[in-house]
């Protein structure tokens, strides 16, 4: 039976160069080989003979052949496996870079191929292998994003004013719109975050006997889009505590990428905890943002709009007067109520540096 895949001679060969374990450069190296050629057996140290039972192995990489080579279509480009299929396209993601220190020697091998050799020492290797990544994967994130933390304690202190503004304006809107139009908004909105015109429409209806009738039915239809619906919320949680709350954990993680590498990995895994709590301050600045566009001029513009239209559930008025200082709200312009407000509720919050919400995000 002739064979599937021709493998030089020079594959065959061992090639015991690798007395020391194989560095990050290494298994770069290994990666971009497959990556561009897609042939894993073609790799320059690769041995491609059978590992014999009881040697020692260990997992360094692993590596998925490029989508030239991949998936069922392309299964005759597969590469093979030194271990048990050493002819044959075999596999062609989740390749193990093994590397053999007893030997000193690397081979590319399939997933799970060693294990038919031996069981014990493929799961001993891939624990291993596992508990390393676990360690890199760690390392890595943190020594990436440490250097934030200054810059979100910063950002997040002086948004705090802001966000205390917010929260008072939210509670008074919460509470006291109901009142000052005589409708409940935040119930009409919530659903679809859409403003709603009552209608009549006639249906054509046919009884039993076939007579038909028309029937006036009273039915909603779609006035448009409201923004910054959340600002009417009762049962909101206020921004500022949430914020100060968070503030105060990222302070004590307040240092730079040279202690943090000194770290045990237990420690490391601790402060990753409260780094991704930068995500949840630029959260909290989303929200925020997403409040306020209740009173900017084209949602006040929509809602008063809305309010005069032929079906709509109540009349509003609401509007900011030019210096910022005062919101006018109420079912006519002549007797709407006057809430006052301080300009800082309008100014621009600092955004939050960009940090990966999880490991695997930032690798």
């Amino acid at each position: 039976m002739p064979n599937d895949i021709d493998i030089p001679d020079g594959a065959l060969m061992p090639k015991p160069w690798f007395a020391e374990e194989p560095d990050d450069d290494l298994i770069s190296e290994i990666k971009a080989f497959v990556r561009e050629t897609g042939t894993p057996y073609l790799w320059r140290g690769h041995t491609h003979t059978k590992p014999e039972k009881g040697s020692l192995i260990r997992y360094k990489g692993e590596f998925t052949l490029p989508a030239s080579h991949a998936g069922a279509k392309h299964k005759d480009k597969w590469s093979p496996c030194p271990c048990c299929k050493p002819r044959s396209p075999w596999f062609y993601k989740d390749g193990k870079i093994a590397w053999f220190p007893e030997q000193k020697l690397i081979r590319l091998i399939g997933p799970d191929c060693f294990k038919a050799i031996d069981a014990h020492g493929h799961a001993a290797a891939l624990q291993s292998f596992r508990e390393e990544q676990d360690r890199k994967n760690t390392e890595r994130y943190l020594l990436d994003n440490i250097g934030a933390v200054p810059a979100a304690i910063s950002a997040a202190s002086e948004n705090l004013p802001v966000l205390r503004e917010i929260d008072r304006i939210r509670a008074i809107l919460s509470r006291n719109v109901p009142r000052l139009i005589g409708f409940d908004l935040w119930r009409h909105v919530r659903a679809d975050d859409a403003l709603k015109l009552e209608v009549t429409r006639i249906e054509q209806r046919v009884d039993r006997s076939g007579n038909q009738t028309a029937v006036s039915v009273q039915d909603l239809t779609r006035y448009g889009p409201i923004s910054g619906a959340i600002m009417l919320k009762p049962d909101h949680s206020e921004l500022a505590p949430r914020a100060e709350k968070v503030i105060e954990v990222v302070r004590t993680i307040n240092f730079g990428p040279e202690y943090a590498q000194a770290l045990h990995h237990d420690e490391r895994k601790e402060i990753i905890k409260k780094l991704r709590l930068i995500a949840t301050l630029a959260e909290i600045s989303d929200e925020a943002d997403k409040a306020r566009l209740f009173l900017s001029p084209l949602n006040m513009a929509t809602l008063n709009g809305w309010g005069k239209s032929e079906g709509a559930p109540t009349r509003i008025y609401i509007a900011v007067s030019p210096e910022l200082s005062e919101i006018r709200l109420g079912k006519e312009a002549d007797t709407a109520s006057a809430i006052p407000v301080k300009p800082v509720f309008f100014q621009d919050l600092r955004s939050m540096p960009a940090i990966a919400k999880s490991i695997k995000e930032s690798n």
